[in-house]
């Protein structure tokens, strides 16, 4: 009886494990295609990226569970991670893709370990609380910003055919719709799978139509291959780059505690102080093998809460399994290669309700400020400079020196550090400053 249970047990946590699985690969699945667009990447590299992408998320999950917050969390691409290399991506100059990748490499690596010691330093709630509301705010609209044009360009077909396409724009259309509907009105564990439903529909249209692109598919060379470290090359020092990789680090840290918390408390557990504290280090780590790695950074995702709520899936056990499991696919190039013929338009309507979300966190965190001159000042300057930034052209720099060109080109660094300046230095606030005196 007892072997039998034993058994059951097993063959349960097989099948909860699978859920798991396809729910982290609907996090994924749209991270490499939409970047390797960003980057002009070729379709083997798109598939490779898409092996890498697969194998870190699965690592990065098990890292957490046994050194990190040690709860089930799944860890996924952050937003904020991919926004940056998609940003930098479209805003870089011809024939320097590559250089920029390896730049990127060095930014997560040097956040990665940035992140990993800060993690056990009494100041990291000092650093923390550089990130107010309003620079939290101003960071987040400012990034959907300066990615609108990128998502409206491919939805509305514009990328593919250089004009409106009006069967694109339909298809992109019908996919955010499911994707909306599902997200608000289903209920289990059809809830978290909006965004994985939506493109497969979206994917079968595209193919209906006729609208996969020529050219695009890829055959591997073997049906098994390890995922190779640097991809994009030996890792480059940009101060811009850094910079930005450190900043958005620091900004997800409240993301990482977010995660923490609201697992905690779909778990009905009550969550330590020092989970907190590992689970940033456990980040920081991440970061790092995300950057040896060449793949976008990863973040504990916050909707792993959701899915334990919906499923009732609380045990370890089913994660560890679908964490494998994910993994695994990472090393079987002719999964990649099939997951990266996904259609450029299609992955980008499965983002554009989670960045939708983004820029309402923004707002979010605006309107829980007091309307005061002063906080409107702040706000109405640093916006007006970061989104005035990027509509200038990038010939505009080329008199900077090459350091500091990718900080002063990029109209989101610029409107973040200007807003940094006025929130802290500029037009600080008293009683921010006697309250941390006490």
């Amino acid at each position: 009886m007892n072997d039998l249970t034993k058994k059951d047990s097993g063959f349960l946590s097989g099948v909860q494990g699978i859920q798991w699985a396809v729910f982290m690969l609907t996090n994924i699945i749209a991270v490499p295609v939409v970047v390797g667009a960003a980057f002009h990447m070729s379709p083997a590299e798109i598939s490779t990226f898409m092996q890498r992408m697969l194998l870190v998320s699965g690592a990065a999950t098990l890292i957490q569970v046994f050194i990190g917050h040690r709860l089930p969390v799944v860890e996924g691409a952050a937003g904020m991670w991919w926004a940056i290399f998609i940003l930098l991506g479209t805003m870089c100059a011809p024939g320097e893709q590559g250089l920029l990748l390896q730049q990127l490499e060095m930014g997560l690596i040097i956040a990665g370990i940035f992140l990993a010691i800060l993690g056990f330093l009494p100041i990291i709630e000092k650093v923390r609380n550089l990130f107010t509301p309003i620079v939290t705010g101003v960071y987040l609209i400012l990034l959907v910003a300066q990615l609108s044009g990128s998502f409206f360009k491919s939805i509305l077909g514009i990328t593919a055919t250089s004009q409106l396409n009006g069967k694109i724009a339909g298809i992109c259309f019908i996919e955010i719709v499911i994707i909306l509907f599902i997200s608000l009105k289903a209920k289990g564990i059809w809830k978290s799978m909006g965004p994985l439903i939506g493109i497969v529909v979206g994917w079968s249209l595209f193919h209906f139509f006729g609208f996969n692109h020529v050219g695009k598919t890829y055959e591997p060379a073997s049906w098994f291959a390890i995922p190779q470290l640097l991809e994009w090359g030996f890792p480059k020092f940009d101060a811009g780059i850094v910079l930005t990789s450190i900043i958005t680090s620091v900004v997800l840290i409240s993301n990482v505690i977010a995660s923490i918390l609201v697992v905690g408390i779909a778990l009905e557990k009550e969550v330590k102080p020092k989970q907190y504290q590992k689970g940033i280090f456990g980040n920081g780590v991440n970061l790092f093998v995300s950057g040896i790695f060449s793949v976008v950074g990863v973040v504990p995702l916050s909707v792993s809460a959701g899915f334990i709520t919906t499923t009732g899936i609380k045990k370890m056990r089913p994660l560890i399994i679908g964490a494998v499991l994910i993994m695994a696919a990472g090393f079987f190039p002719y999964i990649g290669g099939f997951l990266a013929t996904l259609p450029l338009e299609v992955a980008y309507a499965s983002l554009f309700i989670p960045f939708s979300q983004m820029m309402g966190f923004g707002i979010r965190d605006l309107m829980g400020q007091e309307p005061s001159p002063r906080n409107l000042l702040v706000i109405g300057l640093s916006l007006m400079v970061g989104i005035g930034m990027m509509f200038l052209p990038p010939e505009a720099f080329e008199s900077v020196a090459p350091w500091l060109r990718n900080i002063a080109a990029n109209g989101l660094l610029v409107g973040l550090i200007f807003c940094l300046l006025l929130e802290h230095v500029l037009f600080r606030e008293k009683k921010r400053t006697e309250s941390t005196n006490n």
